[in-house]
């Protein structure tokens, strides 16, 4: 019911106008998640065929900066990349707060994420003194539904809401994964997010890392926080042999990705020694964890005795012709 007025009043009231960048007042932004595909996406469509759908403004009372963005924060990121100095809008003769709350209902061309509607509860709340019992009323949720949206960004490290807001976390790894491990570790956590802002991972191997972390000790589990490239690098080794694509790539290749692994490999054994061998241990222990080393020490020594017989070999094959070419 409550909805159906505002709405009334969107329909019987709006307006469409030009406006320009430094009349806009853009204090809802960090309400939506924007990330730089979509932004980009939306350059090449504004490029190809305009601005398809203007931006939704409010009226803010203040002279020098007249209009508050509703809605059309992409639009407005895409359109000053592509160096529009004007930007189609339509305007709402309603309050902000209505305004909101159309915009979430009205929206049909991107919806908004579990993260976004617990921003948008969390301003309706905090600015315009909405209560959660009215909001579940107006949005036709459960009270229940307003609580678990937010508790989401209410348990959520500073770090990890920016994280998402820049589109480099989804909502689903932030809730599920980056949640849990800033409670076990938010150290460990915040350095996690760091190397994803350089590195891009899937949810299924994000969730990969986390449940290697939660199997590991406290010394592994620094290692893994402090290089998650050694753990990515060895997962992917493993699914292009098990796939087979392993064997498709040339002989050269796979020499240099597998001499990475076993340094990948020494490092992490390097740093686990000391949770490995201690003073208590029987000298039986001892001689059977070193046992392995042994034999795989074995292993490189047979296996540079063979190269310096492989290389030696090609050098002395080349050097008749060498020789024939420098006589003639």
């Amino acid at each position: 019911m409550v909805y159906d007025v505002i709405m009334n009043k969107i329909i019987n009231t709006t307006q469409p106008i030009e406006v320009e960048w430094h009349q806009l007042d853009l204090r809802y932004q960090s309400l939506r998640i924007h990330t730089t595909s979509a932004v980009q996406r939306l350059m090449l469509s504004i490029h190809s065929y305009g601005l398809l759908v203007p931006i939704t403004v409010v009226s803010s009372g203040i002279q020098e900066c007249p209009w508050v963005v509703i809605d059309g924060y992409l639009r407005i990121l895409a359109l000053k990349a592509l160096g529009h100095d004007l930007i189609a809008a339509t305007v709402w003769k309603i309050d902000a707060a209505e305004a909101l709350l159309g915009a979430y209902k009205h929206n049909k061309s991107r919806s908004w994420e579990a993260f976004e509607e617990a921003n948008l509860l969390q301003e309706l709340i905090t600015t315009h003194q909405y209560s959660q019992a009215k909001l579940s009323q107006i949005l036709g949720k459960s009270e229940a539904w307003v609580c678990h949206r937010l508790q989401l960004i209410s348990e959520l490290p500073c770090f990890v809401k920016e994280a998402i807001y820049q589109g480099i976390l989804s909502s689903w790894v932030a809730n599920r994964i980056l949640i849990p491990f800033a409670r076990a570790n938010s150290q460990h956590a915040e350095q996690f997010v760091r190397y994803l802002r350089a590195k891009s991972h899937t949810s299924r191997e994000i969730q990969s890392f986390y449940e290697q972390y939660l199997r590991s000790n406290k010394k592994i589990r620094g290692e893994l926080a402090a290089n998650p490239s050694v753990f990515f690098k060895i997962e992917e080794l493993d699914k292009l042999e098990s796939s087979g694509q392993y064997t498709e790539l040339p002989p050269e290749h796979s020499w240099d990705r597998k001499c990475e692994q076993i340094l990948d490999c020494l490092k992490v054994l390097d740093s686990i020694m000391p949770a490995v061998f201690y003073p208590q241990q029987t000298a039986q222990e001892q001689k059977d964890l070193q046992n392995k080393f042994h034999q795989a020490r074995a292993k490189m020594d047979n296996l540079q005795r063979s190269l310096e017989v492989t290389t030696h070999a090609q050098t002395t094959y080349s050097r008749p012709s060498e020789a024939i070419a420098a006589s003639g």
